[in-house]
């Protein structure tokens, strides 16, 4: 078979099968039916305690340079530079968490992406004393610039605090610490006990087509990813390295939690709870903390977490080459600030850096070329003997030292290259919502004119159009349909591959024309 046809069959065959490989669906809820009580279970209220309310004598006044403000009903909004949380008063809970520099479409940029992914959802993160027949006291808050503090006081034996902290750190960006505070005011040991939960909306329930938060719950436990899915209460224990909720592009997710983990389902709406019980001496204390991320899959914001973090980011099989193109992409960025050149600089030091492969296979098709019509004789000849008719090929190959696979070889090696930058485009952040220019307002999603596609299928159809002939005339045609069929299997795929491939295909046709004229 003539290589182009073979390399045509094996992306096409690929390029189908990998993209429901390489790409993230969206998760299914398989959730039947309610469960009793579950729902207590994910209400802020479901401590069983009571709760004494005292006004906070913290002071407001001359604190604008904190970006904090205070809104009725027993709420708090914390801002700084990258995110947004809704606390609860007194319960110290967050009940919205927003990411301010991500937005679900460019032609709403004010629509903020909301973590916690559900509206009807009365708490995302929180730590929740599991003291039965105790009552708590509210003593009070006090806000920082980076962080937040709520004291308690329980049954007069336990001084709480939970403490929020917002770090500032350039490889800690979008990491929130929550900090416990316990300590025995009483004269008698005391086994305090707690429970930190994690929840949010499965899929979203915000308006609009182009939300991207279809979460899929993950556990990252003994080194392997677990995606549950349990309307009752389910105890994962071992080596957690993390837990949460991971969309295409964000992830919310408690990091090194421990070893064990329940999780559970109701309706939309997944949580987590992770225990911690401590026994204390009179007059001592113990901290703990929790780390949770709450951000974008940027793989430079990922790998400093650590704890695998960074294998929510899926870039399938040639991993180890979509990572540095990624990284040269970013490299790019930086001097042009806009994906779309950056991507074009990248194909253009790709075709660079490929352009003696290209040659070298040019050269050999030329070759092939020449022997075309003496081995169109030989298959008229020993049409029926094909034993013999491939015998006199080789040797015809042979005496004109040409090889076959010449001419299909340098392109076969360009194959990993390609599908690396196929899943780099197809998966990173940075794409979402990147303009390019005029019409495309977004790499990561379909052109909405088929501009692209289409400019693609011409320029696949000149380039063919401009290599040597190899073959009978039926395998000649065969090649010409091809562009219309990679057309219609692209047409819908994300504008920044299209581009890939349409600026390929273009920068493909200038050297076809440089070499065709050295060859002339």
């Amino acid at each position: 078979m003539e290589k182009r046809v073979i390399i045509a069959v094996i992306l096409s065959i690929a390029l189908i099968v990998g993209w429901g490989y390489f790409m993230p669906q969206p998760a299914k809820n398989n959730v039947k039916a309610p469960i009793k009580n579950n729902k207590k279970l994910i209400s802020s209220s479901s401590t069983g305690i009571k709760i004494n309310l005292k006004k906070s004598a913290v002071n407001f006044k001359n604190k604008k340079n904190l970006n904090i403000s205070i809104i009725p009903e027993k709420k708090l909004v914390f801002r700084n530079k990258l995110l947004r949380a809704g606390f609860y008063i007194p319960a110290g809970s967050i009940y919205s968490l927003s990411l301010k520099k991500y937005y679900y479409s460019p032609n709403n940029i004010k629509n903020k992406v909301n973590l916690q992914n559900a509206s009807k959802i009365n708490q995302v993160i929180n730590f929740i004393p599991s003291q039965q027949s105790s009552s708590i006291k509210f003593i009070g808050k006090k806000i920082k610039k980076d962080s937040l503090k709520f004291s308690y006081e329980i049954n007069k034996k336990i001084l709480l605090i939970k403490k929020y902290e917002f770090s500032k750190k350039h490889n800690e960006r979008y990491l929130i610490k929550l900090i416990i505070y316990a300590k025995n005011i009483s004269k008698l040991p005391v086994l305090f006990r707690g429970n930190l939960d994690l929840s949010a909306g499965l899929n979203p329930d915000i308006k609009g087509k182009n939300n991207y938060l279809n979460y899929s719950s993950v556990i990252y436990i003994n080194n392997k990813t677990i995606t549950p899915n349990s309307v009752k209460p389910f105890k994962y224990t071992g080596n957690i390295s993390f837990a949460g909720f991971s969309s295409k592009y964000f992830l919310l997710s408690v990091i090194n939690p421990g070893s064990s983990a329940v999780y559970y389902q109701h309706n939309n709406i997944a949580a987590y709870k992770f225990h911690k019980k401590l026994l204390i001496a009179p007059g001592k204390s113990k901290q703990f903390i929790y780390n949770i991320f709450a951000g974008p899959k940027k793989l430079s914001l990922l790998d400093p977490v650590g704890h695998n973090v960074s294998s929510t980011l899926n870039f399938g099989f040639f991993s180890f080459l979509a990572i540095p193109l990624l990284h040269i992409l970013e490299f790019f960025y930086k001097f042009v600030h806009n994906y779309g050149l950056a991507i074009i600089l990248l194909v253009l030091c790709i075709r660079i850096v490929f352009y003696p492969l290209t040659y070298t296979g040019f050269k050999s098709m030329k070759q092939m070329q020449k022997l075309t019509p003496k081995i169109n004789e030989l298959r008229e000849k020993y049409k029926d003997n094909k034993a013999e008719l491939n015998k006199r090929i080789m040797e015809m190959y042979k005496e004109s030292k040409v090889n076959p696979l010449g001419g299909c070889l340098p392109m076969l090696l360009q194959i990993p290259v390609f599908y690396g930058l196929y899943t780099t485009l197809g998966t990173s952040i940075q794409l979402r919502n990147a303009p390019l220019i005029l019409w495309i307002h977004n790499l990561a999603a379909p052109d909405p004119y088929y501009i692209l596609p289409i400019l693609m299928g011409v320029t696949m159809l000149i380039s063919q159009k401009m290599n040597p002939m190899v073959g009978d005339p039926t395998q000649a045609k065969i090649m010409l349909i091809l562009p219309i069929v990679f057309t219609f299997i692209f047409i819908n795929f994300p504008a920044g591959l299209l581009l890939y491939w349409t600026v390929n295909n273009i920068l493909t046709i200038v050297q076809q024309y440089i070499i065709n004229k050295k060859f002339a």
